[in-house]
């Protein structure tokens, strides 16, 4: 059966999935953290700064910042999925953050005047939005002069085989679109391509760098889950026929076991993270 990719198509499939799966996102979400050190490091949010964090999900690493930038500094996270930004809100009152506030939002139509923030940042969030040329446009859009942008994404599959040990058994029975076009989480993370990307927009000095850590679980079945479970890759799993799912399973438990030891299971995945800044003296777009 043949089916044409449509940009509307996939930001409502993406709205809705991410929602499904809000809840049972936090295991996964706890992986992704050790990688927003390295970022915050060189974005470097200030004390009294406004920081805007795009595709913020579970309300990481925008509650970080937020603790960074105290008192005077302001942070706004924004997603698409409002079960997301629901829960970073109940997260935040629950720590206590006075200087944060959340709203959903289409990263590829921010809602705020031009030059507004001093920085900005999208963790893993490029490789899930639609278009993510459109939302790098409106994030320098929003950027103050001068301001500082840092996003992460996925490296590419051979170099990300903690997603792969799933991704690669589902994209075999996969069928693309009528053109022959297939989404993938590895998008924008070949070399330099992000880079080249934000350059091409209008961004100053964009520079990448990358860091491998590993996602971890007490078990195979365990890791298994946190994926299926956590991500929308679940609900696409569940539109194959049962052969397929079946077969899937298989081959991914097949390969996560390829990691597992008596202590767990550990895998590792390698991490693109860009910089850049917006020139100064811009005037409002």
């Amino acid at each position: 059966m043949s089916w044409r990719y449509s940009a509307e198509y996939y930001k409502n499939y993406t709205r809705a999935t991410w929602d499904e799966c809000a809840e049972r996102y936090v295991p996964l979400a706890e992986q992704l953290a050790q990688f927003h050190k390295s970022l915050l490091d060189l974005v470097e949010p200030r004390s009294g700064e406004n920081v805007l964090d795009v595709c913020t999900g579970l309300g990481e690493p925008a509650m970080t910042i937020a603790s960074f930038i105290a008192p005077s500094g302001q942070v706004v996270g924004v997603d698409l999925s409002a079960n997301m930004t629901e829960i970073a809100r109940k997260s935040a009152t629950k720590r206590g953050l006075r200087n944060i506030q959340f709203m959903t939002m289409d990263a590829e139509k921010l809602e705020f005047p031009a030059n507004t923030f001093d920085a900005a940042v999208s963790c893993f969030g490029f490789q899930i939005v639609t278009d993510p040329k459109s939302a790098a446009k409106e994030i320098l859009r929003v950027l103050k002069p001068g301001g500082r942008a840092g996003f992460t994404v996925w490296s590419t599959g051979d170099r990300a085989p903690a997603l792969d040990v799933l991704i690669g058994p589902m994209m075999e029975h996969a069928t693309p679109d009528e053109n022959g076009y297939l989404p993938s989480p590895y998008e924008l993370g070949g070399p330099n391509e992000l880079v080249q990307m934000l350059k091409s927009i209008g961004f100053e000095e964009p520079a990448e760098t990358r860091i491998v850590g590993n996602w971890v679980a007490d078990s195979v079945d365990g890791y298994l889950s946190m994926l299926l479970d956590g991500s929308p890759l679940g609900h696409s799993l569940s539109e194959e026929n049962e052969e397929d799912q079946k077969t899937i399973r298989e081959k991914s438990r097949r390969n996560i076991s390829r990691y597992s030891s008596t202590t767990g299971v550990s895998i590792p995945i390698e991490c693109v993270i860009a910089s850049a800044s917006k020139p100064n003296g811009d005037k409002p777009r």
